[in-house]
């Protein structure tokens, strides 16, 4: 079993990814007008780069939903005519991209936006070499002066925040306000002018949207199970996707004041006759939960997609929704009271569906299957019989991201040889229709324990792009393979734990060639 923290869930779960602490000097930064600012970002809140991710549903190679420090890359961006764009990215401590873990040992990166497939939505409206507009990105950024010398440090500017509004990477307003002011409106002493409460409270509705779209869930219910329901890329909410992903087209209200009641929208979901629709929608702010008329909030779902029946409803009024395409997972388990009074959602199983047009075109479970509750927990529950003494096979690409151990005398071999494996994964092929006419190669890590388990799987090959959608789909196929391994062993023939490999030729999306150490 998995047990999932409610303020963490998304984090650790849905993406998978974890990050080395930065120190608390970190911090994206923006030059503007010959100044330079540090951009607060809060937990939860995603950086400009983060959201690119979430706009595009590309699986991200860092963390999405945390603070600054735990994020695993700083951003600069500079201003030329209104316009926000990315100029490079610094990458710390960077393992593989791959397993979207970070190395203490590793090396900081410092790279361009296209290192990371990252551009603008319009290209024909960037114009700065080398620097991609961020017009993929519409909200709120918080700065703070970095002050270059004393007499700046001194400075009126360096003593307040100066909030940005954007829309689609354009700045439409900026309001500075004092710190001192500041502290005196929200203790209650001081009427701010009138824009620069608007742009407060702007502010803090930007930050309690994407507070609720971490925090607050959507189920599905599928063949009679009902689970939490999430996208595997960027674990927002799926109602979201209706309006590409955009807070500012998800609620014509919710940035405008604090007394709106529009927030972060919340779907209720059903799958059936491998078809999804939605059963209702909310919309989640911090004065609750408030339910939409469907026929008034997803009035135009049908129009260009492909209507269920040639109907827009089902019988009961749901709508399908045919614009829901990409993976999605779905964990399965219920809500628990951990010994500190926290609510944890316990997850039993994992399914993970691939959509086109609301229609199912894949689904697999990992564990393979809902009734192997054994196997489930023997995954789950992998361990290292000596941490202590663990070795590994000889290869470069593998001691680069787990560390350098000692060779073994006998490595960790399958039980029925290589043909049996490459048989195995012969049969299970990655089921994408864009994995057509495509020709890649995958390695994958993990560890083999003293009594022949295998755990630790991680990708570490440097796929990029769909590359890297299609190399883990590769990973969750090879996590469910049969545990036929016979352990590595020393010189005196003890068996021993100890990494190794797996590595695929990947042809119009046969594993091909499937071969370890």
């Amino acid at each position: 079993m998995k047990r999932l923290a409610v303020l963490l869930m998304l984090g650790v779960v849905a993406l998978g990814q974890t990050a080395v602490a930065q120190t608390d000097q970190d911090c994206d930064t923006l030059v503007w007008s010959g100044r330079k600012y540090a951009v607060a970002v809060e937990r939860y809140v995603p950086t400009v780069v983060m959201n690119y991710y979430q706009r595009t549903k590309f699986v991200p190679p860092f963390q999405s939903w945390s603070n600054n420090n735990n994020r695993g890359h700083i951003a600069e961006y500079e201003v030329v005519n209104n316009g926000v764009y990315l100029s490079r990215i610094e990458a710390k401590r960077y393992r593989t991209r791959g397993s979207n873990l970070w190395a203490a040992t590793g090396i900081d990166t410092v790279v361009k936006p296209e290192y990371f497939d990252i551009m603008s939505l319009d290209t024909s409206l960037s114009d700065v070499e080398g620097a991609v507009l961020a017009d993929w990105y519409s909200g709120v950024l918080e700065l703070r002066l970095v002050p270059r010398d004393k007499k700046e440090q001194k400075s009126d500017e360096a003593q307040g925040t100066r909030y940005l509004n954007i829309v689609n990477g354009q700045i439409v307003d900026n309001v500075f306000v004092s710190d001192k002011h500041l502290a005196d409106f929200k203790a209650g002493k001081l009427v701010l002018a009138k824009g620069q409460a608007a742009m407060f409270y702007r502010n803090e509705r930007f930050k309690e949207f994407y507070l609720h779209c971490a925090m607050d869930r959507e189920e599905v219910v599928y063949n009679g199970h009902k689970g939490l329901f999430q996208l595997v890329a960027n674990g927002l909410p799926l109602a979201m996707e209706f309006f590409g992903n955009d807070p500012l087209k998800c609620s014509t209200n919710w940035l405008v004041n604090a007394r709106d009641d529009g927030g972060a929208p919340f779907g209720s979901w059903t799958i059936r006759n491998d078809s999804l629709f939605v059963a209702e929608i909310a919309t989640a702010n911090d004065k609750g939960r408030y339910k939409q008329g469907l026929s008034d909030y997803l009035a135009d779902s049908v129009v260009d997609g492909l209507a269920y029946c040639h109907r827009r409803f089902v019988d009961d009024h749901c709508f399908f929704a045919d614009w829901i395409s990409g993976e999605y997972v779905i964990h399965y388990g219920n809500w628990q009271t951990n010994s500190f009074g926290v609510a944890d959602y316990v997850v039993y199983k994992t399914q993970k569906i691939r959509f086109k047009d609301g229609v199912v075109m894949s689904s697999v479970f990992s564990p393979s299957s809902f009734e192997d509750d054994e196997k489930a927990l023997a995954v789950s529950e992998f361990k290292v019989c000596n941490e202590g003494n663990v070795w590994s096979v000889d290869d470069k690409q593998l001691s680069e991201t787990v560390g350098s151990y000692k060779a073994p005398k006998k490595t960790p071999s399958y039980k029925g040889d290589k043909t049996a494996l490459r048989n195995w994964f012969l049969n299970r092929p990655i089921t994408d229709e864009r994995a057509k006419d495509r020709l890649f190669r995958v390695r994958i890590a993990f560890m083999v324990n003293c009594n022949g388990e295998a755990g630790r799987w991680q990708l570490i090959s440097k796929n990029k792009g769909e590359l890297f959608e299609f190399a883990n789909m590769v990973l969750e196929t090879v996590k469910t393979m049969p545990q036929n391994w016979i352990p590595a062993t020393d010189k005196k023939g003890n068996a021993v734990d100890c990494w190794q490999i797996l590595e695929f030729t990947v042809s119009n999306g046969i594993l091909t060639n499937a071969n370890y150490k």
